[in-house]
């Protein structure tokens, strides 16, 4: 959620015939347009997350474990959210130079109103806001916020395209004030079978920082699958396409319906 992702796909949901279907952020990098039904809660959570990262200075890691978002259906095809970034240990290397740093994510609260019916394209509105509850590395140091506007449209033979228009209020680098950060996620997901789901994205965002504007921009391929009719387990992987994301990620989570 938030700046971090400007995807352009929608995250695939494992779907089974036998049971109801599960509107699920993870994995990827995009938001889905879906809802949930009304008194329905949802739990995700981000296990473990790993980025790998080279470059002139060095090489550097980081590790995130337990990022966890609960989500409350209202009615109206309106929901909740509420996020906490997960525990966060960077180690960079520069030379024989070794830095560790440690710290909690921060929380969002988000809203979504989605659009559209059972059949054909689907839209959504969200909503989020940032506040500073964490500490680097995991947090950010100031409040933030931003808009997204979600849209899913089947396509011929099963797939789904997806993409996610963003523009966000983020903290500046420096953890004081913000700045604009805008982009987006396009993607295509399909069934593989009843109860696996594969999806292939690609992101942008343009970050402008006032201590120096960057693009960040991945690619993303992620599966999902639906183990059981509330329950989701996932793997996403994404490789950096300019400087400013990472080499590598690897992220591994689940989701559960209650």
């Amino acid at each position: 959620m938030g700046l971090a992702a400007l995807a352009l796909l929608a995250p695939a949901a494992a779907r089974a015939d036998d049971a109801p279907d599960l509107c699920v952020n993870r994995p990827g990098l995009d938001t889905p347009p879906c809802t949930l039904p009304a008194g329905r809660v949802m739990v995700e959570a981000g296990a473990v997350g790993w980025e790998f990262s080279t470059g002139p200075a060095g090489r550097e890691d980081s590790l995130t474990y337990a990022d966890m978002v609960a989500r409350v259906g209202l009615g109206g095809a309106t929901e909740i959210e509420l996020g906490l970034g997960g525990w966060t240990r960077t180690r960079s290397r520069e030379g024989a130079a070794v830095g560790t740093a440690r710290g909690l994510g921060d929380a969002t609260l988000a809203i979504r109103h989605g659009f559209g019916g059972e059949a054909g394209a689907k839209i959504a509105v969200q909503a989020f806001v940032s506040a500073p509850t964490g500490r680097a590395p995991g947090g950010a140091g100031d409040w933030g916020a931003g808009l997204l506007l979600p849209v899913a449209l089947p396509l011929p033979a099963g797939f789904t395209l997806a993409t996610t228009p963003e523009i966000d209020a983020a903290v500046n680098g420096s953890g004081h004030g913000r700045h604009l950060a805008w982009g987006g996620v396009v993607g295509l997901s399909h069934a593989l079978t009843a109860r696996v789901s594969a999806s292939a994205e690609v992101s942008a965002l343009r970050d402008d920082d006032p201590d120096g504007a960057s693009t960040e921009s991945r690619f993303a391929l992620s599966a999902a699958w639906h183990a059981a009719p509330a329950l989701q387990i996932d793997i996403e992987f994404d490789t950096g396409l300019t400087r400013a994301a990472p080499d590598h990620a690897l992220l591994l989570g689940f989701a559960r319906q209650f």
